[in-house]
């Protein structure tokens, strides 16, 4: 509960608090992915077709990404714990009515809905967890469990998909969210405290230039991994994408309280660690949408058990992100930074290289569990990096910024990577598959020199925002 200004935050408080904030974060992460296990089911239950079912997934995401730069600044003005639980609330009315909804329309329009509420939450989540933490090492754990709940979510998703819709039915997947989200509201009114809000007005133009760009974006990359690039739904698309994009500095310059802080973006400094929001994301969601295909196609794997091949991904996930402290005291943020993301595209390689023929613990396992390591030991201290550089007045711009790319970077990474799948059909699909994981390790490889080469991630040279100790306190 709200404490007054000053005051530390108790221990007990504190670890409530990140519970609730990180048990919002997974239902988020998971609502992502556990519809497309159900889709069969929903298509023979309520008799869409190939276009509608990827609408029951794309509705989702489209809302999501177009609000998220939005909603930062609305957590800003409003304060992020109203805000999230606005957004929550949302979400789970969604989740019920698509639960129980008679025809795909309704249950496209709740998973659009689903999005809303999801983009209102999800920026407060990272605000909250800064709010309610104290810095150093206590702010860097509940960074790690974000991380966690973040990365493993995709693969806990899928599981939780298959087991739900053998066992209760498609429409568990949705009806799931209802007792979670009420938790999590429960949990947040009696642990969660309040962050400052800014005074100001919110920035229509910048609001929708930017939600503009995002969905424009999202859609265009997401229909040419559908179709082609040379369709002319794409083409429009990324022409609007273009266009809003280039009038965003224009519009924002004229603003007194933009949407879009493109401050936070001045200098390799601040630019580098939200460039890795895109292009670690890019590999990742990548590696993960053409390996699961690879299982399935080339392995013959059903969807549980392609779910339970990922549970090593889960393990070393979890791993780095208690190994992180003592990585970034030993090695310094850009050692640790530079370490994950060598580790995944390492991890990638090899599961392209080895899947074929070597056996499944050292062709499959292995390999996922290695390339496991990269998001923890990358985005906890990135995110903690973005989040002081960017301090309270920015935070909310600064979170929204954060989870935009990353949903932007899983579309960018598809869309290239089908490409080159489309380019190497001829040889087979799990040649194609190959190719596709080989290419996405490139963009590892791009984010890893950006790393080493620029002056991003301190050495030892600055205080690290993980390593502090000096309280931070956050207003009522």
């Amino acid at each position: 509960m709200a404490q007054p200004h000053g005051t530390r935050i108790g221990r007990r408080t504190a670890g409530w608090a990140v519970a609730a904030v990180v048990t919002c974060q997974l239902m988020l992460m998971v609502d992502g992915v556990i519809v497309t296990v159900a889709l069969p089911s929903i298509r023979a239950d309520l008799g869409l077709g190939t276009v509608g079912l990827s609408w029951v997934v794309s509705a989702y995401a489209l809302s999501f990404a177009g609000l998220l730069l939005v909603s930062g600044r609305l957590g800003t003005l409003f304060g992020p714990r109203r805000v999230l639980l606005t957004g929550v609330a949302v979400f789970v009315v969604a989740s019920a009515v698509g639960g129980v909804a008679p025809t795909g329309e309704l249950l496209i329009g709740a998973r659009a809905v689903q999005g809303v509420g999801a983009a209102l939450a999800g920026p407060a989540v990272m605000v909250l967890l800064v709010a309610n933490t104290e810095q150093g090492r206590e702010r860097l754990r509940a960074m790690a469990w974000f991380i966690i709940a973040s990365s493993a979510g995709s693969s806990i998703g899928l599981i939780a998909g298959g087991v739900l819709t053998v066992t209760l039915g498609w429409r568990w997947v949705m009806l799931v969210n209802v007792p979670i989200g009420a938790l999590v509201v429960v949990a947040t009114l009696a642990f969660v405290r309040e962050s400052g809000r800014s005074r100001g007005t919110l920035d229509i133009p910048g609001a929708v230039t930017s939600a503009l760009a995002m969905v424009a974006l999202v859609y265009g990359l997401s229909r040419a991994a559908q179709s082609s690039w040379g369709d002319p739904q794409v083409l429009v698309a990324l022409a609007v994408a273009v266009i809003a994009l280039l009038a965003i500095p224009a519009v924002e310059s004229r603003s007194a309280h933009p949407v879009v802080q493109l401050r936070l973006l001045r200098g390799s400094k601040g630019a580098i660690p939200y460039a890795g929001m895109l292009l670690l994301p890019a590999m990742m969601i990548g590696f993960f949408t053409f390996s699961v295909l690879y299982l399935q196609d080339v392995r013959g794997y059903d969807a549980l058990e392609t779910g339970l091949v990922y549970l090593p991904w889960g393990v070393s996930v979890i791993i780095g992100a208690k190994v992180v402290p003592a990585l970034i005291e030993r090695i310094g943020e850009q050692g640790t930074v530079a370490l994950g993301v060598l580790v995944g595209v390492a991890g990638a390689l090899a599961f392209a290289v080895l899947a074929a023929g070597a056996p499944l613990w050292l062709g499959v396992l292995l390999p996922c569990f290695v390339i496991g390591f990269a998001p923890a030991l990358y985005f906890t201290p990135a995110s903690a990096r973005v989040m002081a550089d960017a301090g309270p007045e920015d935070s909310g711009a600064a979170a929204g910024l954060f989870q935009s790319l990353q949903q932007l970077g899983g579309a960018v990474g598809v869309a290239t990577l089908t490409t080159v799948y489309a380019g190497r059909a001829d040889a087979g699909a799990g040649s194609a598959l190959e190719t596709a994981m080989v290419a996405g390790a490139g963009f590892g490889a791009v984010l890893l020199l950006l790393v080493l080469l620029t002056p991003a991630f301190p050495r030892r040279s600055r205080p690290s925002p993980v390593a502090q100790e000096a309280p931070v306190h956050a207003a009522d």
